[in-house]
């Protein structure tokens, strides 16, 4: 007896790989997008924790300047808070600051500087809208070390 396999129904497959193409750019676009806000986001951080960074440094100037000069450098020599907080701010407000960038805040123990700042976060793709605002934080510390 000669055996037949039944018939299977020919499947078209037109078409199928324009799906996949358009699949995939979608996917290289996703990726791009991603790359590009990360990248924008990096930048913005790096320039506000510079200008973190440069006010922590300029209030770390702040020392008690009678002490200083009645006593030199010594390991008692301290910073003056009042003074830490106006030298830092001027040093902020003087400044190219990014646009919308606040300070957070500016504090001293004594030895170190502490400032704290917040701009919104601009970017050109926002996926992800609870990313609104970078906060960034720098120290500096006034250390005195005797000449050996």
């Amino acid at each position: 007896m000669n055996s037949v396999a039944p018939a299977r129904p020919h499947t078209d497959d037109r078409g199928s790989v324009l799906v996949l193409g358009l699949g995939l750019v979608a996917i290289c676009m996703l990726a791009l997008t991603v790359c590009i806000d990360g990248a924008v986001a990096l930048v913005q951080r790096q320039a506000l924790l510079s200008a973190a960074d440069a006010a922590a440094i300029a209030g770390a100037q702040g020392i008690n300047l009678d002490e200083y000069y009645a006593t030199g450098a010594s390991s008692s020599t301290r910073l003056q808070p009042a003074d830490v907080i106006r030298l830092a701010t001027r040093h902020i407000r003087g400044s190219t600051m990014p646009p919308g960038m606040s300070i957070e805040r500016i504090w001293s123990d004594g030895t170190d500087v502490t400032v704290r700042l917040s701009a919104p976060l601009r970017l050109p793709f926002p996926l992800v809208p609870a990313l609104d605002r970078i906060t960034v934080e720098s120290r500096a510390r006034l250390e005195y070390r005797p000449i050996a």
